[in-house]
Parts: structure tokens; C-alpha cells; sequence
């Protein structure tokens, strides 16, 4: 199986791969399964990077509108009424490490175009769209059909860290007791990971791809994304000089002229790009002179590990915990 990417992440959410597929375009509006009861009072106030958002009752029709925020809605116990495609045209827009959490639900798949009258059509009670990138017209103009939580304030567009994704999320549904103890039991597998592996320690990773123009233009993943944060929480470091390149952005653009600039970092986690020809590290130009590639410190992720890893969210990250730490320390020196 390929993946296939959104068109306007490729330099967004998942900068190398984000190719919306239509499904389930003009369906009638899902039925909300009966959520779980919440561990806090309604009405709730959670802030984020355009104000305060009150959420009067316990939601019972959730839109996820972020690309990657179903799986925190998930794993608190609430199905969305419909979910946005972000990459993998996977059933209900849900990856296999979620699937379950669907509860046996077929939520709406949102892809293409976002507009107002598509998500009032869904009766929406609640609009989550802490990884939707909004600006503030269209915070504004989502909020008019739904109370409507944006990113928290501080980070990059697409830039939230699970943990706080998470908590936000939790807050907003009523669950944040439940979100507490999925980001502390989440940090506590990275934990143990490190433990594990203290060879990581101030180790030079980076996590880099062929970007969506082709051969020829690369991106490298600062420490404001999710997959450079997977890197650092196990103890590895971003080189400073990939941030640097990235500036207010969460992952740099590299020239083919300075794909050399990998050999910056001791351990390099390579991306192909979905469906696209001649997207392996191993068929750019110049991979053979590369010192991470003469000693073999290149891993090459799977499909799925991509997309985990490109999610980050607190269902996703299990899964690549549970491999690629020892892959990892199977292409470090000893």
C-alpha cells in the first residue's frame, strides 16, 4: 500500500506528503454515538491562540477538523461525526493504531475544500482545529457555526506538541482528567526508552524527506515538529543549524546542493515520499558520498511509520516507539 498526501500540507502539516482524496464528500451528516460520561463540569473555557473558547454542555456531535486531531478525540472516548483526510485515504480517515477507538463508527471524511456551509451541515456542536492551521478569519467564521478551539498560542502552525494537543483537546471535551493520564503514561514509554537507550543522549538526528517538488529540494524537520520532538523526548538532538533554516517554520527546505548538510547529524530517519518516483535517500544524487550513508546510519521508515511519526499524537506514537528506537540504535556506531 501507498500513501497518498493532502496538496496543501506538502508545505504545511506534513511537508512532504498531503494529498487530499475525496470521500465521502456530499453524505448525509453521521450520528453521533453516546459519548462516555466526562470528568468535568460543563460549561468549560479553554484558551488557545485566538482567545477563550466556552463550550457550554457536554459535546455530542465533535467535528475534528485538524489533520491530525482525531486520534486525541479518540482517545478520550469520543467518536467525531466526521474526521479531516490528512494522508493514506485510510477507512473513516482513521490509521490502524486508532481503528478501534472508532468503536465500530463510520464518521464523515472531510477532504478537499473546507467551507462554512460543509461543517453546518453537520450540526456541529463542537469544532476541534488545534492542527488545521487556522487564520483568524476563519477561526472567526468556524466559531459562528460552533464553538471552535484553534492551537494554543506559542507554537508554529502544526507545530502543537501531542502533550498539549492533547490537554487541550481533553479540556474541551471535559475529559481532562483522562488526557493527564494519557500524556503521563505516553511520557513515561519515552522514559523508559531512554533508559534503554542512553547512547541517544545529545546524539545529532535529524528526520528528512524528498519535499513535494521532487528530486532535487529535501526537507529536514526542526525541533518545532512532531517528528524532530519524537527525536529530542528520546534524548537525540535537532543540529541547531536545521532551526536555523527553518526559522518561524517547522521544517527546513534544502537544495539539492546542500544535501550534504545531513552529514551534520549522526543518525538520519529518511522519509520516502509516497507514491513518487526516485524518493529514497539512496537515489539522490550524492547519497554514495554522504558519510551517514557510507556508514550505514541512514533508517528508512515504513509506510506506516511515516505516518505515525508524521501524526505525533498521543495514539500514533506507541506504535513507533514499539520499533523505531531499535532501529535507531541498530544504525548508531557502537
Amino acid at each position: 500500500m501507498r500513501l497518498r498526501f493532502l496538496p496543501r500540507a506538502a508545505a504545511a502539516l506534513l511537508a512532504a506528503a498531503v494529498l487530499l482524496t475525496a470521500c465521502g464528500g456530499g453524505a448525509e451528516p453521521a450520528e453521533a454515538p453516546a459519548p462516555a460520561a466526562g470528568d468535568g463540569p460543563f460549561p468549560v473555557s479553554v484558551e488557545h491562540q485566538y482567545g477563550t473558547t466556552v463550550v457550554p454542555e457536554e459535546p455530542q456531535r465533535v467535528i475534528s477538523l485538524g489533520y491530525t486531531d482525531q486520534d486525541a478525540i479518540l482517545a478520550l472516548g469520543v467518536v467525531p461525526v466526521a474526521i479531516r483526510e490528512f494522508t493514506g485515504n485510510q477507512p473513516s480517515a482513521t490509521w490502524p493504531w486508532a481503528q478501534d477507538e472508532l468503536q465500530g463508527q463510520q464518521p464523515q471524511v472531510l477532504s478537499g475544500e473546507i467551507n462554512p456551509e460543509m461543517l453546518a451541515a453537520l450540526r456541529p456542536d463542537l469544532i476541534v482545529a488545534v492542527s488545521a492551521g487556522l487564520t483568524r478569519e476563519q477561526y472567526d467564521t468556524y466559531s459562528q457555526i460552533a464553538p471552535t478551539v484553534s492551537q494554543p498560542a506559542g507554537f508554529v502552525d502544526y507545530g502543537t506538541p501531542w502533550q498539549d494537543a492533547t490537554r487541550l483537546i481533553g479540556a474541551a471535551l471535559g475529559r481532562a482528567d483522562r488526557a493527564e493520564q494519557l500524556v503521563t503514561d505516553l511520557e513515561a514509554r519515552f522514559a523508559a526508552v531512554r533508559e534503554e537507550h542512553p547512547e541517544f543522549a545529545g546524539t545529532p538526528a535529524v528526520v528528512a524527506a524528498v519535499s513535494a517538488a521532487g528530486p532535487g529540494t529535501y526537507y529536514v524537520w526542526s525541533s518545532q515538529d512532531g517528528r524532530g520532538r519524537f527525536l529530542t523526548s528520546l534524548g537525540f538532538e535537532i543540529p541547531q543549524r536545521f532551526d536555523e533554516l527553518a526559522g518561524e517554520s517547522f521544517y527546513a527546505e534544502l537544495s539539492i546542493e546542500q544535501l550534504g548538510l545531513l552529514d551534520e547529524a549522526q543518525l538520519v530517519a529518511w522519509i520516502p515520499f509516497p507514491g513518487a518516483e526516485n524518493s529514497a535517500l539512496e537515489q539522490q544524487p550524492g547519497y554514495s558520498t554522504l558519510r551517514v550513508a557510507q556508514e550505514g546510519r541512514v533508517v528508512n521508515l515504513t509506510d506506516e511509520q511515516a505516518a505515525a511519526l508524521s501524526f505525533s499524537t498521543v495514539l500514533s506514537l506507541p506504535s513507533v516507539l514499539d520499533t523505531l528506537p531499535d532501529q535507531f540504535a541498530e544504525a548508531l556506531p557502537e
